[in-house]
């Protein structure tokens, strides 16, 4: 069912505009459109980053980080970005700590800031979902542990499939 919408006007700077009309026509979409998404981003992510003061920074950075940091380092990291800063986040964005709302985070982190594809396969009694990623063999450890630490809260634990450049689960 599609939202509803608004009609509202804004005055924009000519330089944004003009950035604007430029991305929307690369991306062969209209600038309605693109602002639209833009402002999405913004209601539904950017703005809880920057009340819990979260960063985002390259993904070639990150992978980086991880690979120059030992296994338990990395661990003991996604311990802390799914038990502290991932449970605050959704709790921050939706209201509550449930599975369907740490789904929701996850569709979210997908969208908004591409450190991973998202795919979701809902069978009779499970899901099996996808994080596709670019991160190599540590950041599937890094990944693997966040959601494991992050499921934990609700007392459940996904089972793991095997992948490199992935991480394949199911709950």
């Amino acid at each position: 069912m599609p939202s509803k919408t608004v009609t509202s006007t804004f005055r924009l700077d000519e330089a944004a505009f003009k950035a604007i009309q430029e991305d929307a026509k690369k991306q062969n979409i209209s600038v309605n459109t693109l602002v639209n998404q833009l402002v999405l981003s913004y209601a539904n992510y950017d703005r809880i980053m920057k009340r819990l003061q979260l960063m985002k920074i390259p993904a070639s950075v990150f992978k980086a980080i991880l690979e120059s940091a030992s296994d338990e380092g990395i661990l003991e990291a996604a311990r802390m970005a799914g038990q502290g800063v991932g449970k605050t986040f959704v709790v921050a964005m939706r209201g509550a700590f449930t599975l369907e709302n740490i789904l929701e985070g996850f569709r979210s982190s997908a969208n908004y800031i591409n450190a991973f594809e998202y795919n979701e396969y809902p069978h009779a009694d499970r899901i099996t979902i996808t994080l596709t990623h670019n991160f190599g063999k540590k950041g599937t450890l890094f990944i693997r542990e966040w959601i494991r630490s992050m499921f934990s809260e609700v007392h459940l634990e996904p089972k793991f499939l095997p992948a490199e450049d992935a991480v394949i689960f199911e709950i």
